[in-house]
């Protein structure tokens, strides 16, 4: 059976083309074994700043060439933002390091709730990629050919939020069960905070008919792909509402490509509570850099756990994210699933009667009772 040793495995990326979060790899160029990326910080609040709510934010720098210095000072000031070279003010939003300094920190964490790297233009050393790995890093950004990039991300930073519990589910091959298994986790949510359920799938899902919402008079997909980062609120308060669940779903249009998923999940995302993504194969990638957990609905068969296998690598999935649930129709038993593809078990289920209507009819045991431990977990990883 296929190992999954090499599920996390890649080809180095673009350094302008993929944050880092996507990039966890064991081959940049020319690198070896590149050691496990640290957990995300969970969830990725924006600190409050150390003067009240309107007070500058502030940014920590750190680096050994001065013109990196100034060209992060020159950004930090478009965006509003005080730099500080104070390893001790806290607290702060980030902190902007030159790849050199990193590369000579000794392994020690840099102050700041997100870490960006920062390297000059030109070819990038092997060492800054895995020093950047090591350290969990939100991005590596090089100047002054990435201003545009750097400003972005120091705007995003900076932005007021309340970030979301956002968790992804993905079938490891067709017809796990995805779609059903997402109502149910959403289902499970709404005890505990307002819940968005999201239907990612370009061609239109159809989990409005799975959940039987025949409305047609509301916000859908054809409606927020046009919609910005700042529209959040306006994109949540028009969507509809099925059981306390708030519904994004194509209805009778085309569902989203990546951009429009990324600018969605970027809008809902700040805005608090839960978000539930129904993701389509080939709209996971996209969505990974807003995630707090990946699910993967596996059932328990040879053939689901090779194709799981294949789309795991095609994915790209950095190592701290996937959380393993086995659908028990087939003659693997899940703790053999978890082990053949070398991911933490999060749950099993069975089927329930075909008579029972995702989000609308919750029961006692089966994938319900498997969605409300997996949400409440994954909440107790949140610090009080």
């Amino acid at each position: 059976m296929t190992s999954a040793s090499t599920l996390t495995s890649r080809s180095s990326p673009a350094p302008d083309e993929v944050p880092l979060r996507l990039a966890h790899s064991s081959s940049a160029p020319g690198a070896g074994s590149v050691p496990p990326r640290r957990p995300a910080r969970f969830p990725r609040a924006a600190p409050s700043r150390p003067d009240g709510p309107d007070s500058a934010p502030v940014v920590h720098w750190a680096g050994t060439d001065g013109t990196l210095a100034e060209l992060v000072r020159d950004h930090a000031t478009a965006a509003g933002i005080t730099v500080t070279e104070d390893p001790g003010a806290a607290p702060v939003l980030a902190a902007l390091i030159d790849g050199e300094a990193l590369e000579g920190s000794g392994g020690e964490q840099p102050p700041g709730s997100a870490l960006v790297v920062i390297a000059p233009d030109g070819p990038l050393e092997v060492a800054t990629w895995q020093s950047a790995l090591a350290h969990g890093a939100l991005a590596l950004v090089q100047l002054p050919s990435q201003s545009e990039r750097l400003l972005s991300l120091l705007a995003e930073l900076a932005r007021p939020r309340r970030a979301a519990l956002t968790i992804g589910v993905a079938g490891g091959c067709g017809g796990a069960g995805a779609s059903s298994f997402a109502a149910r986790l959403a289902a499970a949510g709404r005890a505990r905070a307002d819940v968005t359920l999201i239907d990612a799938d370009p061609l239109g899902g159809g989990l409005d008919l799975l959940v039987e919402e025949m409305t047609t008079s509301w916000i859908g997909w054809a409606d927020a792909a046009a919609l910005g980062p700042d529209d959040g609120e306006a994109l949540r308060d028009g969507l509809p509402v099925v059981d306390e669940v708030r519904l994004l779903v194509a209805g009778t249009h085309p569902g989203p490509d990546g951009a429009a998923l990324t600018r969605a999940l970027g809008a809902l995302t700040s805005l608090g509570g839960i978000v539930i993504v129904d993701l389509s194969p080939a709209l996971v990638p996209a969505a990974l850099p807003y995630l707090d957990a990946l699910t993967v609905v596996v059932p328990g068969t040879d053939h689901a756990v090779r194709a799981t296998a294949r789309r795991l690598r095609s994915w790209q999935v950095p190592v701290s994210l996937p959380r393993l649930v086995v659908r028990r129709r087939g003659p693997l038993h899940p703790s053999d699933v978890a082990e053949d593809l070398e991911l933490p078990l999060a749950g099993s289920f069975r089927d329930s009667p075909s008579s029972v209507v995702p989000l609308l009819d919750v029961r006692r045991g089966g994938a319900d009772r498997t969605c409300r431990q997996l949400l409440g977990d994954l909440l107790d990883e949140v610090p009080a």
